[in-house]
């Protein structure tokens, strides 16, 4: 997130903050780049469906990716930030996706940061606590 000592600074010439990548584990290469509206302060649920569910964004949204492309198939807003891990379980013969939205300390402070260098380009981002299921269809 480019934070050392203290100081955050942007990468000349970089034109985003956030972005989810694939990486093919055999070759070692980058597959694809999706890039985000903020930083990503998420972690990932993948399916074997090829589905990828993550949340991290300080626009408080979840999203579902094509796991094969990077594509962003279908997103939320919440009512806070989605830092938390999403989970996947299946109740009869439909699978559910659920995530608690809820703003945690650290992605706080670091969208504070943020603020400093944008003035204003980032929302506060409310504290939550709520917890979303999805149907998959």
């Amino acid at each position: 997130m480019g934070v050392a000592k203290n100081v955050m600074k942007m990468v000349a010439g970089a034109d985003h903050i956030g972005e989810l990548q694939a990486w093919d584990l055999d070759s070692g290469k980058k597959v694809w780049t999706t890039n985000l509206p903020s930083f990503n302060w998420g972690p990932v649920l993948a399916t074997g469906g090829g589905l990828l569910f993550a949340g991290g964004t300080n626009d408080r949204k979840f999203r579902a990716f094509d796991a094969k492309t990077g594509q962003i198939l279908w997103e939320f807003p919440t009512g806070s930030g989605v830092a938390a891990v999403p989970v996947s379980f299946q109740v009869d013969d439909k699978q559910f996706i659920a995530v608690q939205s809820g703003w945690g300390v650290d992605p706080a402070k670091m969208q504070s940061r943020m603020n400093l260098i944008f003035p204003g380009e980032y929302p506060d981002v409310p504290q939550g606590g709520a917890i979303w299921v999805f149907a998959v269809n």
